[in-house]
């Protein structure tokens, strides 16, 4: 097959005649001819299979079951150290680092942690944000005993058909009725933020 060669190319900003170039450098100039023909051609197939898996990907996505429920509250028991309980809260402080009372990272943005200092019950409770600037997570406080003694204890937590958390961190289950610990959190608070 003869391929036909331009009557000049340039190379490196500089033009060359054809007719003057040797037979190895008009060889090399029909390899390079071939070689973007066949570049050509895949970059024209891998187009053509572009096209093919976004619709393939289109019509798994409605193939797919669609979501009927909506998300549901995650409540979790977090127990706190009581090293970490006994510390003065400063009033204004409506967030704090989750780290800084050992709660790990696997919460999600949105959950609700219970926070139980053992010894003493459920002192607060509040919701998990992802910090603006970074990755870490943080816990806003929704309510808040204003001291220790103001906890609702073990044995109290009966009265709302919940039980004292036997974990670090342990998820209540979806059906527990969570609203009336809440609201009997909320009445010893001195603290509600919203």
């Amino acid at each position: 097959m003869m391929s036909t060669l331009p009557k000049s190319v340039v190379v490196g900003g500089r033009r060359y005649p054809t007719w003057a170039l040797s037979s190895e450098a008009r060889q090399q100039l029909i390899n390079l001819k071939r070689v973007d023909a066949y570049i050509a051609e895949l970059k024209g197939r891998l187009a053509y299979y572009l096209a093919a898996r976004k619709q393939c990907q289109d019509s798994l996505s409605r193939a797919l079951p669609t979501s009927q429920t909506s998300q549901v509250q995650r409540y979790y028991w977090q127990m706190a150290p009581a090293e970490w309980a006994h510390q003065p809260w400063p009033p204004e402080s409506a967030q704090l680092l989750m780290r800084n009372f050992g709660a790990r990272e696997h919460y999600r943005e949105g959950d609700c942690l219970l926070i139980y200092v053992k010894g003493y019950g459920v002192c607060g409770w509040g919701e998990v944000r992802v910090g603006s600037h970074s990755t870490k997570r943080l816990l806003v406080w929704r309510s808040r005993v204003t001291a220790l003694a103001d906890a609702i204890s073990a044995k109290m937590l009966r009265e709302y058909a919940l039980r004292h958390p036997t974990r670090a961190s342990q998820r209540l289950p979806e059906d527990t009725n969570i609203e009336p610990l809440l609201s009997a959190l909320k009445a010893r608070t001195g603290v509600d933020a919203v």
